[in-house]
């Protein structure tokens, strides 16, 4: 036997018994320097493709995690908080090594700015148990309803973005190896513009009008479902005025029309819920228009999304256009309905 195969036998030897003594480390609970490697890792990441894009936004809009680990009697037992540029990082993963035991779990969380400690958009409530988790929307201090009609708490401002995510009970098992788990996430705050046009060009002042969103989804349970409560009416929290043009090249029908914007922050849409969109005239109080957000909101369900339920549809929306056409007694005569590529026109046949 030469030098070289000598050198290689023994090297193969040695090779052979050191995965022995660490498979027996791992089997007998031998004490190692390097035992840690043995036990199981446990990793958490957060998803948010629930959008109209499919692709995951997490790092671009979520800032803040509050994540809940609930054991299989419905305790929550852990709760891990972070934010910052941490949750921008590629990868970026909830360590629970040695903070939870192998078993049944499910992993429950509230995310983005208006998750976060000391928010004054909602409130994360601490619990412990499952079922008495709850997220609820913080109202204007010492604000009521003052719009005719209207009742319940009211909000007069942008509202921080809000993120829900529930899993299933997961098995995080007592073997050797990493195991990761995903939690996908669902928007639940939303943009709606609203735009008033003068039908005839004369300069509309947005101001002149209360424009309100009524809806009844101020209290959210730890499946993110709406605890029924009072109405909560939302106020634009900014409205602005200018002009557009409408058919430039058309001497007959074409112009620059005055137009006036409203914009609200709302929380989640539910498909089976009347959510009341409406204008008032400040001087007299008179009712402009008042339609079913939900209802004009899913006209413009395009087909190829016709195998998508609506609540889906709702919930991966986040972003609402309405144009309202007014005519010279500012009775709305007409309502365009803009989202995503898509755009219906709706006739008010009441006139």
């Amino acid at each position: 036997m030469n030098i070289n195969h000598i050198i290689r036998h023994t090297a193969r030897t040695a090779a052979t018994l050191s995965a022995a003594l660490i498979f027996g480390a791992c089997s007998n609970s031998f004490i190692f320097d390097y035992e840690g490697d043995c036990d199981p890792n446990y990793r958490v990441r957060l998803r948010y493709d629930w959008n109209m894009k499919f692709a995951d936004a997490f790092p671009a809009e979520v800032d803040h995690v509050t994540l809940n680990v609930i054991d299989s009697e419905g305790r929550i037992i852990h709760t891990h908080t972070e934010s910052g540029e941490a949750l921008k990082t590629e990868g970026y993963e909830i360590v629970l090594d040695d903070i939870i035991k192998p078993g049944k779990y499910n992993l429950q969380a509230w995310c983005g700015a208006g998750a976060a400690p000391g928010n004054t958009s909602f409130a994360v409530h601490p619990a412990e148990r499952i079922e008495d988790l709850r997220c609820t929307l913080l109202p204007d201090a010492g604000d009521r309803a003052d719009i005719a009609g209207a009742e319940g708490t009211d909000v007069r401002r942008p509202l921080d973005n809000l993120y829900h995510g529930l899993t299933a009970e997961l098995d995080f098992p007592e073997t050797e190896g990493t195991y990761t788990y995903t939690v996908p996430l669902v928007k639940n705050t939303n943009s709606v513009k609203v735009v008033l046009q003068h039908l005839s060009g004369t300069a509309i002042d947005g101001n002149d009008f209360d424009f309100t969103i009524t809806s009844r989804n101020a209290r959210m349970a730890h499946d993110n479902s709406i605890i029924d409560a009072e109405p909560v009416v939302y106020h634009a929290w900014d409205i602005r005025n200018g002009a557009a043009s409408i058919n430039p090249d058309d001497p007959n029908t074409g112009g620059v029309f005055s137009a006036a914007v409203a914009e609200f922050t709302v929380g989640r849409l539910m498909e089976d819920e009347d959510v009341r969109l409406e204008a008032r005239r400040k001087s007299d109080g008179k009712l402009v228009f008042s339609i079913n957000m939900i209802d004009m909101a899913l006209l413009v369900k395009s087909a190829n999304l016709r195998s998508m339920d609506d609540q889906e549809y709702l919930d991966r929306l986040d972003d609402y256009n309405f144009i309202f056409f007014l005519d010279s007694n500012l009775r709305w005569t007409q309502v365009q309905i803009n989202i995503l590529s898509w755009t219906v026109v709706y006739n008010n046949t009441e006139l």
